[in-house]
């Protein structure tokens, strides 16, 4: 049986033989020598949040052109009721990538106030 490897960031397995994690674009590892900082936050963190779908589609487009994994959230993944006054769209990155996330969706949105 192949030796394992890791990608650092994401934490997925692949055979030995594989040298780059094909969803974060880092080279993988021999293995995950991880601290765990309990003063650090874990988890997605939100990178936007509004009520314009075009806005919305502006900021998944230029994640996914900076090849910045993500999860999104609509009014229709929450009850009605609990996202009457609050923005009806959301998108969640790695918490690393927020900072190129927040940049990238700044850029995108910019870019539509000069058309």
């Amino acid at each position: 049986m192949g030796r394992i490897v890791f990608c650092s960031r994401c934490k997925s397995e692949y055979r030995d033989g594989i040298t780059h994690c094909p969803d974060c674009n880092l080279p993988l590892v021999g293995s995950l020598h991880t601290v765990e900082r309990p003063d650090q936050p874990v988890g997605p963190a939100i990178a936007w949040r509004g009520n314009d779908p075009i806005d919305f589609s502006r900021a998944l487009a230029a994640l996914k052109a900076n090849e910045i994994q993500s999860y999104q959230i609509t009014e229709h993944d929450n009850l009605p009721y609990l996202t009457a006054f609050q923005p009806r769209y959301g998108i969640f990155v790695r918490r690393d990538d927020v900072a190129r996330a927040e940049k990238a969706i700044r850029e995108a949105l910019a870019s539509k106030l000069s058309e």
